[in-house]
């Protein structure tokens, strides 16, 4: 239940941020993060540089912003995705796959009305954000794989390159399967 409530939290939180026209407010806000980054031992490093893999992102909204707003306004939404970004990172690094799961399954409790199990919701989180780093690595292989062989990453060479991360996907799929059948999983 724990979980929920911080999950709620950080929820409110940033969505609390987008409303926010105070510059005061939002260097208040800066400091809570550093703060919260400090209490749960993130790295500055590592936030720095995840914002700086979302850059591109909010550079794209500053422009847009100048554009239709004007470049006040831009900068200010600009600061709030970098602050937004930033919190979501600092709650990534705190809570664990099993975690989310947990709060998942709390949240989706009104589903036990419908007679669903929460259990296989919990279980299919799980296996879902277990498979994101692996998809990762897998592309990362594929496409290593690719430029040894001369082969560039562009629209052209698409086709084979996901029929081969689909199929490196589905053999993924069927060793979970399997060993999810082998600890008797779901059997009456």
């Amino acid at each position: 239940m724990k979980n929920v409530i911080i999950f709620l939290l950080f929820i409110l939180y940033a969505t609390f941020i987008f409303f926010i026209e105070s510059a005061t407010l939002l260097l208040s806000i800066l400091l809570f993060n550093i703060l919260a980054m400090v209490i749960f031992r993130v790295r500055l490093i590592d936030a720095i540089e995840n914002i700086i893999k979302i850059l591109p992102f909010i550079i794209l909204t500053v422009i847009i912003n100048c554009i239709l707003a004007n470049y006040q306004y831009a900068i200010l939404v600009a600061i709030k995705l970098m602050l937004v970004c930033n919190i979501t990172y600092i709650y990534s690094k705190t809570i664990t796959v099993k975690g989310i799961a947990n709060t998942i399954k709390h949240l989706c409790m009104p589903l036990k009305l419908l007679k669903i199990n929460l259990d296989d919701i919990e279980l299919l989180v799980c296996i879902s954000l277990s498979m994101i780093p692996i998809l990762k690595t897998e592309y990362g292989q594929l496409k290593e794989a690719c430029l040894a062989k001369g082969m560039e990453m562009n629209v052209r060479n698409m086709k084979p390159i996901l029929t081969k991360l689909m199929i490196s996907i589905m053999k993924r799929v069927n060793e979970i399967e399997e060993s999810m059948i082998e600890k008797g999983y779901g059997e009456v």
